[in-house]
């Protein structure tokens, strides 16, 4: 998405809207400002109870923490806020101010929010090398300035594996071994039940009960729990009325375990080569974050059927796939296209996604992908139901026009692309 505005020329536009969204972005702007500012406060207080604490003479860590807890404090009291809080926050604007330092600057200015700010630090925090993180934070701040948090976050996961020292299968094998299960009492007789998983069985599980949770919803109108809570309700049901089979506790380190249980729609691009084990380049689950390639091979073994998406090789823009009847391969394409509903900032997965025509078909739009886009139900309905319009600017690209005049450009998420090659396929 690119958030610079423009402003339609119709004379038949909402002019309070428009004024509206002006107001708001630039006081949206003023906010980010400010918050900069808190932030550099916090960083220059950091600075000094570090030099505080370097002026201290052999002490233990407890007393080497005390300046820096006493500035905190003077700083809590003084703003209504807890003193851990403020210490917590300092030590964050301390790692923003030293390994970001153009994030800072573009914070300072407005031109990114808290919320672009917190992921880039996200994502770029565990690149340890300072020129791979100037690469990083370089890159992620020209994304950062047309999209949203949301969105941003899934672009820069890739961005910041594909600046990793060590492969992702390295890691995985790593991070792997840490997954588990803990329970954490939070008061009022309640209790957070968490889990550490690989990401593609803890995303499927999370599809999967949500797919539940929406189908109990529509078959008894009058079940007054929300999505979340019949979520919750559900797992609670499967983890203690379930029984564990030879699958199921085999485990991914001597079988399949639920990678070939998964029925949830997860999504996965992976390289060709990657494929065939000739490289180590991560797969990608889409719109989410790098998947190792072991996993994406195991996915596609058991795959029951394949898409090839085709892409241009300079945009990356994806233009056919392998698929000739013609809805099914309209589906696929614009699955692969799209990923995601097409309007501004919204990152509702492509397959919960109607296939929308942007020129209605009673009006004589085609059923063809240069008229189709992915929207989800909420958005869908903000087009066909209120004065937001849309047209496509050919190659996938959207033109929103809100009812206020003000005119935003949506582009599909970048693709997956193999540089042409003529030498004879390795499997």
């Amino acid at each position: 998405m690119h958030s610079n505005m423009r402003v339609a020329s119709d004379e038949d536009v909402d002019v309070a809207a428009r004024d509206l969204a002006v107001r708001f972005a630039e006081a949206s702007r003023t906010v980010a400002r400010a918050q900069a500012a808190q932030a550099r406060v916090l960083a220059d207080a950091a600075g000094l109870g570090m030099r505080r604490v370097a002026e201290l003479v052999s002490v233990s860590s407890r007393e080497a923490e005390l300046p820096v807890r006493a500035l905190a404090a003077e700083l809590g009291v003084a703003a209504n806020m807890s003193d851990r809080t403020v210490q917590r926050r300092m030590n964050d604007a301390a790692v923003l101010a030293e390994s970001f330092p153009a994030t800072f600057d573009a914070w300072d200015a407005g031109r990114v929010g808290a919320g672009h700010v917190a992921v880039i630090m996200e994502h770029g925090t565990p690149l340890t090398n300072p020129k791979a993180r100037a690469v990083f934070e370089r890159e992620a701040l020209a994304r950062a300035e047309g999209t949203t948090p949301g969105r941003l976050a899934s672009s820069l996961a890739l961005l910041a594996e594909s600046l990793q020292p060590r492969k992702l299968t390295e890691r995985h094998q790593e991070a792997r071994a840490t997954r588990g299960a803990c329970v954490r009492d939070i008061g009022d007789g309640m209790a957070e039940f968490s889990t550490i998983q690989p990401a593609v069985l803890a995303h499927a599980m999370h599809d999967r009960i949500t797919q539940q949770a929406q189908a109990l919803k529509k078959a008894d109108p009058f079940d007054t729990r929300t999505l979340d809570q019949i979520r919750a309700d559900l797992v609670a049901d499967m983890v203690l009325t379930t029984s564990p089979t030879v699958e199921t506790g085999a485990g991914m380190s001597d079988g399949f375990g639920g990678l070939g249980a998964i029925r949830a729609i997860v999504n996965v691009t992976v390289p060709a080569l990657a494929l065939a084990g000739v490289t180590d380049e991560p797969a990608e689950l889409a719109g989410r974050c790098p998947i190792d390639p072991a996993t994406a091979r195991t996915l596609a073994g058991h795959a029951t059927g394949w898409d090839r998406v085709l892409a241009d090789p300079i945009t990356g823009c994806v233009l056919a796939v392998d698929r000739y009847t013609p809805s099914a391969d309209m589906k696929r394409f614009l699955r692969a296209r799209d990923q995601h509903c097409r309007f501004p900032g919204c990152r509702q997965p492509a397959h919960r996604c109607d296939r929308d025509h942007t020129l209605d078909y009673a009006l004589g739009g085609e059923t063809s992908t240069c008229n189709l886009a992915c929207l989800c139900k909420r958005h869908h309905t903000l087009k066909g139901e209120t004065g937001w319009t849309v047209r496509q600017l050919g190659g996938g690209i959207l033109e929103w026009t809100s009812p206020g005049g003000h005119v935003y450009i949506d582009k599909p998420p970048p693709a997956v692309h193999f540089t042409p090659n003529t030498d004879p396929p390795p499997f």
